[in-house]
């Protein structure tokens, strides 16, 4: 299941090195990538974010950012690895 939930953090942004090195690890199936800018100009002056496929997922604190990051990949996953039956959106 590697790779079906894609964590992007900008490089300039509070997260980048190392904030989310262990969430690969603590969620299997999401894949974090670090990119040079995601255009969010401005954004990472304030805030810790990432998009989590997607989705803005933002806190002042890093450590809660984190968090607020793996949960929503988590629902993310869940979402996905559940039956027709079961869906409704994360």
């Amino acid at each position: 299941m590697e790779g079906l939930v894609v964590i992007e953090v900008c490089a300039n942004n509070r997260l980048a090195g190392g904030w989310l090195g262990e969430t690969e690890r603590r969620v299997p199936g999401a894949t974090v990538l670090e990119t040079d800018c995601t255009n969010t100009c401005g954004l990472c002056q304030v805030h810790a974010f990432a998009y989590v496929n997607g989705k803005l997922v933002h806190d002042a604190d890093p450590l809660r950012c984190v968090e607020k990051i793996e949960d929503e990949a988590r629902a993310v996953l869940r979402w996905l690895t559940s039956s027709e039956d079961e869906k409704s959106a994360p």
